[in-house]
């Protein structure tokens, strides 16, 4: 290799790093979760909490039916949590930007469109029935370029008119799932 050839090359190089050393590299620090139904326990579980540029942080969200008779759960897009988002408070208006948690559920149903620009839903509610000790769990991952800075994010519908419901007899009640993440920066390299 020629010598103009390979300082050229180096140069790109140290020059790519240094913008990828530059990224601020998160954690997350804490999770906590609830539905606010006596029966309906939800928690949260981090399975990997360090969100850095090559690799999203990873959850296994959890409902549990811990009560002694069966429960229906309606949402949107995908089953039980449907389409979410993070956001920086409880109450966003999800015409705001938010950080989407991607799931590979959203790559294979045919209830949503994943694009680069967001993702799209057709609004045909999904409803499955959670039996007494029945567990239903899915993972999903948050990248950091969904992240706008260290704090408590908190976790919304996609969509602000797709709360999920449930029903132990005829009559569907709207809820959510309540849960907040804190995430935390971590110490980057000197650049």
């Amino acid at each position: 290799m020629k010598r103009r050839t390979f300082v050229t090359a180096s140069a790109l190089s140290i020059a790519g790093l240094s913008g990828c050393i530059a990224d601020t590299e998160y954690r997350i620090a804490e999770t906590t979760a609830r539905t606010g139904i006596d029966s309906l326990d939800f928690s949260v579980r981090t399975e990997v909490p360090d969100v850095t540029i090559e690799h999203p942080a990873e959850f296994v969200f959890i409902l549990e039916n811990t009560g002694s008779d069966a429960i229906r759960i309606k949402n949107y897009g995908v089953w039980p949590f449907g389409l979410i988002a993070v956001h920086q408070s409880p109450d966003a208006d999800t015409s705001i930007a938010s950080g989407k948690l991607a799931s590979q559920l959203y790559e294979t149903s045919d209830r949503v469109d994943v694009k680069p620009t967001g993702m799209g839903l057709d609004r045909t509610p999904i409803a499955q029935t959670l039996e007494p000790g029945e567990r239903a769990r899915e993972t999903y991952r948050l990248h950091g370029e969904e992240i706008r800075g260290e704090g408590t994010y908190h976790v919304v519908p996609y969509f602000d008119d797709t709360l999920p419901s449930y029903a132990m007899g005829d009559e569907w009640t709207t809820f959510e799932y309540q849960c907040a993440i804190r995430i935390e920066a971590k110490e980057r390299l000197p650049v």
